[in-house]
């Protein structure tokens, strides 16, 4: 083995990995430039000269670089010991003990191999960058250990690593550090600047460096659009032919990316545009200077839409500290950030981990393909329930889960597919919709559709996919047909070569359609669109399209409503031939609330996509019940149509069971007191159900007697130690029953005129004793005049003061001078007389 790497950092856990791999996992963490993901994957070879190593990417251009690279090391093409395996490309032989693969090809080998015969180590590179797939490989890895080959060793490389995250999924791990190697970076903060866009500012600070800094020149921009308007503006002035602009973005070919990566052979100063992923292992000679944009596209799953998106966003901490050490790779470099230095401290330590804002149908269907659950699996982070929730939708939609959600024999069959699920089934159905509608090109366009599903929709320059694949140039279609071939290989390996350009327009539709049904689309007015998954659409600002139907491919949630980035006009006709089923005549009630009433009528529609409605004399009671349960299921609790007769009752209710109050009625050990908010949820459902059948409108519902139905809901012990121990009324000194006020905060009240109180010394108790009533005392006119849960202190006490504002505000009322001997009464003092 050339041995060129011992001046690495790394060198220095080389030892220590030999010697604790054969017994344990390893967490390694060391910076960039330590030399981790070239020096211990060759040292590991070393140590295992029968073994075969499997030695995971996040990128794929990082895969082929790396393997070149390493191959070189050893004097061998890629291939023979040292190969590489990504979707669609392959460079591997039976000598090969050195594979450097992309995560989803970790999955595959596990579920077609669940020995993993013949690996001896799998090596996770780059783990900080916490993609969806090496959490989820990891996991597996972590089950295959576990539970069939205890003598597996994984070994997780990160260049900024959270140890203690780690050591929870593997609690025996070592731990092995080491130093980086980067050479002194000068950091220059280009702050906000003037009011330009981002293409200008970028622009005007590297030709300004380019005068000033002889080195090669890496910009970090946010995504392939934003990268080719800046290259189209330097290529524009270059330096006299002394200046080379590349690119370096995952949707390229291999050339072009290959050429960014090595050192110009003319010795021109070369300018590298490049996305986040020459944050990592990527070797870039020549690098001094580094601009950073402090941006980065991310992908989010929208589960409410059911849209997969990129926004632009500020950049963890960790990746400016990648991304600034890029220029200290060969010597002292700068490093120019396109931000104040303020804002440095406020972006956040580390990005969100993909498996929390991504569409994980593919790893839920994975999972369930293995024998369980994701939350039974060692993941570091748990999906949320709406990213669950979406993603068993998902599956159910397309016949992949039973109705006990476990995993079918299509769902199988799905997930043999290098793929989502939908792009799987769409791939798989094209087929009998090609022999059934004789569409010789629908298979075509399945493989094209599945390779535009890839790349996530920005702002395209077109609306529709025809316009679009026809304005790509000669590089991009032959990237695209590449992606096209592997797909179409899939179901149909010595089918035709695949046409991008020739493909019929509708072939183009249905094919999305196939795969996304819920993103076809209606149009209502105004541009304004209706998708049958709910959702509202609108078309992009200054965008026309006179189309009736729609499918899209390419959304972005704005507020309420998707846009529509990239989509196809789709024939009526053909969506009643291929999805006749989502056309139904459906009787459907639901509530006016300007109204306030329910009305029937009878709805015809694609799916949540209404194409007429007319109102229906008679409906079952079924419909009517549902709609009501419904109704009542949704609207917040204080607004159920019910009386205060209700409020009173349940608030009595909650009193007796917060007192504990004694059943002497019960046979047997008291039942314990209900405890709801929600009245409804007390009763049956058929005692429920028979009342609303015939309810119309809300007063409907106010006026049936709720209460006596709630109260005959309880054990005779219940109902007779409520109506004892927590009765409705007092009876008043005077012989008149008031009513007793029962509060939703445990409280109980007394309204009563003070001149019914005379002679009345003590407190008023409910519950046994154990609640007192707090008396509202009033005036004769009946307002308030005083509060109080103890009359006897209230007459010895400030009933002086009132007495004497009262006598002469009513002078005809009886205000004796000792009320606690006086007389009730409700008369007058004549009429006392």
């Amino acid at each position: 083995m050339n041995t060129s790497h011992v001046k690495l950092p790394a060198q220095a856990i080389v030892a220590p990995l030999c010697g604790v791999i054969d017994h344990r996992n390893v967490i390694v963490g060391a910076p960039p430039g330590a030399g981790k993901s070239t020096l211990l994957p060759m040292a590991l070879l070393s140590h295992f000269p029968a073994g075969r190593i499997v030695m995971l990417q996040p990128r794929r251009v990082v895969v082929r670089s790396l393997a070149t690279f390493l191959a070189s090391q050893l004097g061998e093409p890629v291939g023979q010991t040292v190969g590489y395996r990504i979707r669609g490309e392959s460079k591997i032989s039976q000598q090969t003990r050195l594979e450097i693969i992309t995560e989803g090809v970790l999955t595959r080998m596990i579920q077609q191999d669940p020995e993993l015969s013949g690996v001896t180590v799998i090596m996770f590179d780059e783990f900080h960058e916490r993609s969806l797939h090496s959490d989820f490989g990891l996991a597996l890895a972590i089950e295959v250990q576990q539970g069939i080959r205890d003598d597996l060793r994984l070994v997780i490389m990160s260049a900024t690593l959270d140890v203690t995250a780690l050591q929870m999924l593997l609690p025996d791990a070592d731990v092995l550090t080491s130093e980086g190697r980067m050479y002194p970076v000068q950091e220059k903060y280009a702050g906000q600047g003037e009011a330009r866009t981002l293409r200008d500012r970028i622009v005007a600070l590297v030709r300004d460096v380019i005068h000033d800094q002889a080195g090669d020149i890496l910009v970090f921009l946010p995504g392939a659009g934003i990268i080719r308007a800046v290259e189209q503006q330097l290529v524009q002035h270059a330096n006299n032919g002394e200046v080379i602009v590349h690119t370096l973005f995952g949707a390229m070919e291999k050339r072009a990316q290959d050429a960014a990566l090595q050192p110009d052979p003319q010795g021109r100063q070369k300018v590298i545009l490049a996305t986040n992923i020459a944050e990592t292992s990527l070797t870039i000679e020549g690098v001094t200077v580094v601009i950073d944009s402090g941006l980065e596209n991310v992908a989010s799953f929208h589960p409410g839409s059911g849209f997969t998106q990129l926004s632009q966003q500020l950049i963890s901490q960790a990746s400016a500290t990648q991304r600034k050490g890029r220029a200290g790779r060969l010597g002292p470099g700068v490093c120019y950030r396109l931000w104040a230095q303020e804002y440095q401290s406020r972006l956040a330590p580390h990005s969100v981990p993909q498996i929390l804002r991504e569409d994980v149908s593919s790893l839920l269907l994975e999972a369930l393909n293995w024998g369980t659950q994701l939350s039974e699996l060692a993941l570091l982070d748990q999906p949320s329930p709406a990213q669950l929730d979406a993603a068993v939708q998902q599956l159910e939609a397309i016949g992949a889960l039973d109705p006990q959600r476990g995993i079918t024999g299509y769902g199988r069959k799905l997930a043999e597919y290098p793929c989502h699920p939908k792009i799987a089934h769409m791939l798989i159905h094209s087929h009998h919709w090609a022999v059934r509608l004789e569409r010789k090109f629908l298979t075509q366009a399945a493989a094209v559709i599945a390779a535009l599903a890839e790349e996530l929709g920005g702002n395209h320059g077109s609306l529709t996919i025809s316009d679009y694949i026809q304005a790509l140039d000669a590089s991009a279609v032959s990237r695209l047909t590449e992606q096209a071939r592997r797909y179409h290989r899939l179901n149909d390996p010595s089918g035709p070569e695949v046409h991008v350009k020739a493909l019929p327009s509708e072939d183009l539709a249905l094919c999305i359609a196939l795969a996304y049904p819920e993103r076809i689309a209606k149009a209502r007015s105004n541009g304004q669109y209706q998708l049958a998954g709910g959702k509202g659409a609108v078309l992009p600002a200054e965008k026309t399209i006179s189309a009736p139907w729609l499918v899209v491919l390419h959304g972005q949630q704005l507020g309420a409503d998707i846009t529509m980035r990239l989509l196809e006009p789709i024939a009526e006709t053909v969506l009643q031939s291929v999805f006749a089923d989502g056309f139904r005549f459906v009787e459907k009630v639901t509530f006016n609330a300007e109204k306030k009433q329910m009305e029937a009528r009878r709805v015809y529609g694609f799916h949540k996509i209404l194409l007429n409605s007319e109102p229906v004399a008679r409906v079952p009671d079924a419909v009517w019940i549902k709609a009501w349960r419904h109704y009542l299921a949704e609207v917040p609790i204080a607004e159920l149509p019910v009386d205060d007769e209700v409020w009173q009752w349940m608030n009595r209710l909650s009193l007796a069971r917060a007192l504990h109050l004694p059943q002497p009625q019960a046979y047997d050990a008291p039942p314990e007191w209900p405890m709801t908010k929600n009245p409804f949820t007390l009763l049956e459902k058929d005692v429920v159900d028979t009342a609303l059948a015939a309810c119309r409108t809300l007063n409907d519902i106010r006026k049936i007697n709720w209460t006596k139905k709630l109260q005959l809901s309880l054990p005779w012990s219940q109902q007779h130690a409520l109506e004892t121990f927590l009765p409705t009324v007092f009876t008043a000194p005077t012989g008149n029953q008031r009513h007793l006020v029962y509060k939703n905060d445990g409280s109980v009240m007394l309204s009563i005129k003070m001149q019914e109180m005379y002679g009345f010394n003590t407190s008023i108790t409910v519950g046994e004793g154990r609640k007192t009533v707090t008396v509202e005392l009033l005036s004769p006119a009946g307002r308030p005049l005083q509060m109080t849960s103890d009359l006897g202190a209230f007459w010895t006490g400030s009933y002086v003061a009132i007495q004497k504002e009262m006598k002469g505000r009513y002078p005809k009322h009886y205000w004796p001078d000792d009320p606690t001997t006086a007389s009730p009464t409700t008369k007058t003092k004549k009429a006392m007389d």
